[in-house]
Formats: structure tokens, C-alpha cells, sequence
């Protein structure tokens, strides 16, 4: 399973699979609504890639999504197995 760990700047989070970072979640504001929004990645910024948007208070429901889109891209985990 993933790995949720707070980013020194505020509002930001990494999902790690073991130590590899998979993605990024970030508190933004659209619509005067604030969000999460997750993204994979990537050292270079243009090269991320949308994964979803989520309500502020769903954290939870944001890094399940995104670990359930590593896992379609990439094959399941080894982190976890027996």
C-alpha cells in the first residue's frame, strides 16, 4: 500500500511506493472552491499527469485513487507481499 507523507511546503503531500515517490497531492483552490489535486510524479513539472480532483476533506479517497492508478500503470507492489 502507499505511503502518505507531508512535504515541507504547506498544503502538499508525496504518496510514496516504498521509497519512490509516485505522486503529488496539492490543496488548490478552483472555482473559489478548495481541492486536492493529485498528480503523478515526475522531476520535471510538464511532464506530471492529471489523476483526479477530490474534495479537501477526502485525503483518504484521494491517495486510494491514486495508488489505484500506480497500480494500473505499473503492476501491484511488492511493499506489501509475504
Amino acid at each position: 500500500m502507499s505511503q502518505l507523507q507531508r512535504s515541507p511546503e504547506p498544503g502538499v503531500w508525496f504518496i510514496f511506493d516504498k521509497s519512490k515517490r509516485i505522486a503529488i497531492v496539492r490543496v488548490v483552490e478552483v472555482h473559489g472552491r478548495k481541492l486536492l489535486r493529485s498528480v503523478t510524479f515526475d522531476h520535471d513539472p510538464a511532464q506530471r499527469q492529471l489523476i483526479g480532483y477530490f474534495p479537501e476533506d477526502a485525503m483518504r479517497l484521494a491517495v486510494e485513487c491514486t495508488w489505484s492508478e500506480y497500480v494500473k500503470a505499473v503492476g501491484p507492489s511488492t511493499s506489501n507481499r509475504k
